[in-house]
């Protein structure tokens, strides 16, 4: 890990060009192909779904297993049923927090005049589950359950075909009662849920985390369709002073990195002595994880130590980068806590684990990424409704507002706005 020494708690040019070396990881080759592979879907639907499989997934996909059928598939006997226990635990403690999260509408009568604002869920929504190594049974139920307590009537969930179906998968899907799975992966499972295929029909609005060409076929697509967000690596900021333990910090650090090698683990400290003991503690521990590699490659490219003067004043940093999840563990939080505007999720105290979050306790796992914390919020199940507005105007305050509307239509030169007051002052 880079130490970076921050004397003044403000954000020098060295930190800064690696945050943006990081954040501007862009291929245009993805982009290219991507691109090619929208047109294609738009063109030839299921037939183009099927080369694909084919092509990227080396499995051929026919027109009987592209959607799950549960009631063919069996769940296999290997499931443990402590794990779907745990699952089972994960969705009530979701539901509860997120119940609490649903909105009320709002109702205003002044001078005869009724407002209102009424939410709404969105009538379809598709969500996409990584499959493969990167299989995150976690992150459908992070989407799927917020869906349900919005009243989504339709939830669409695609994941990329496999000769070998993960049970858990399998288990929950039937555990979220989703009636319609597709076994699509890539850009070409986003762009059949924008475009709509023979088999698919289209979805109003995408969630759900994926690979660059999944990330790059929701950026191209949006408009068309809705999305969530365009996710980055993972990244983690951890505020420790030495009154930690080390190896509790540096496996904070490291449980960020083991996603992805382009995620990103940021430790800030006031002491070096404790930075050094917690690098030592790394170098410990890599040797017990299975993805030492991935880890090590992580920390080395990405991974940050800045050294500060004082805790207190490092909401300046955590601010400009504002990350995914931040984690703070000194004593003297509650100051930190109310100058931090920028973070996805926030972990407050040495035993609150970002893991829980991504697991059981009830938040949402999925958050702004890349410095969009800055203007973006967590997923949560307004994410999955909409608001409208009704006007509701009578005779006695049209008329207490009609020479208003007429003045600022006609400021503006727009004629038919002012005459549609107008032309009903001759009733």
């Amino acid at each position: 890990m880079k130490i970076v020494n921050l004397k003044k708690n403000i954000v020098n040019n060295n930190l800064e060009n690696i945050l943006i070396k990081r954040n501007n990881k862009v291929s245009t080759r993805i982009a290219r192909i991507v691109k090619n592979i929208i047109i294609d879907i738009k063109k030839n639907g299921d037939e183009a779904i099927y080369k694909y499989s084919k092509k990227f997934d080396k499995i051929n996909i026919k027109n009987n297993d592209l959607k799950l059928n549960l009631q063919t598939k069996k769940i296999s006997t290997s499931v443990d049923k402590n794990v779907i226990k745990s699952f089972r635990k994960a969705i009530k403690n979701i539901t509860i927090f997120h119940k609490k999260q649903f909105p009320k509408d709002i109702t205003q009568v002044k001078n005869n005049i009724m407002l209102k604002s009424q939410w709404k869920p969105i009538e379809s929504v598709g969500v996409y589950v990584p499959g493969g190594k990167a299989f995150y049974p976690s992150s459908l139920i992070m989407n799927v359950v917020p869906a349900k307590i919005a009243g989504v009537k339709r939830i669409v969930c695609v994941t990329p075909p496999s000769k070998n179906i993960n049970p858990y998968f399998l288990s929950l899907v039937k555990e979220l009662n989703i009636s319609e799975t597709y076994f699509v992966g890539g850009a070409q499972a986003i762009a059949a849920l924008a475009l709509g295929t023979k088999t698919i029909k289209p979805v109003n609005k995408i969630f759900g985390p994926g690979n660059a060409f999944v990330a790059e076929a929701k950026k191209q697509l949006f408009g068309k369709v809705g999305i969530d967000l365009i996710a980055g690596p993972s990244e983690i900021v951890v505020v420790a002073d030495e009154d930690n333990d080390p190896s509790w910090v540096a496996s904070d650090l490291m449980a960020q990195a083991e996603h992805d090698v382009n995620a990103q683990s940021i430790l800030i400290t006031d002491s070096l002595k404790f930075a050094n003991k917690v690098i030592k503690e790394i170098n410990i521990l890599l040797k017990t994880t299975e993805k030492k590699q991935i880890i090590e490659k992580s920390l080395k490219n990405n991974g940050l130590i800045l050294i500060v003067r004082d805790l207190d004043q490092s909401y300046n940093i955590i601010n400009h980068i504002a990350p995914e999840h931040l984690h703070i563990q000194i004593k003297r939080y509650n100051f930190l806590l109310s100058k931090i505007n920028n973070a996805g999720g926030i972990f407050v105290g040495s035993y609150s684990a970002e893991a829980f979050g991504d697991y059981i306790v009830g938040t949402n796992h999925i958050l702004p990424t890349s410095g969009s914390a800055k203007f973006s919020s967590g997923l949560g199940v307004l994410d999955f409704m909409k608001r409208n507005s009704l006007v509701k105007i009578n005779s006695k305050s049209f008329n207490s507002i009609k020479e208003d509307t007429k003045i600022m239509a006609g400021i503006e030169g727009l004629d038919a706005h002012k005459m549609s007051v107008k032309i009903r002052q001759k009733k």
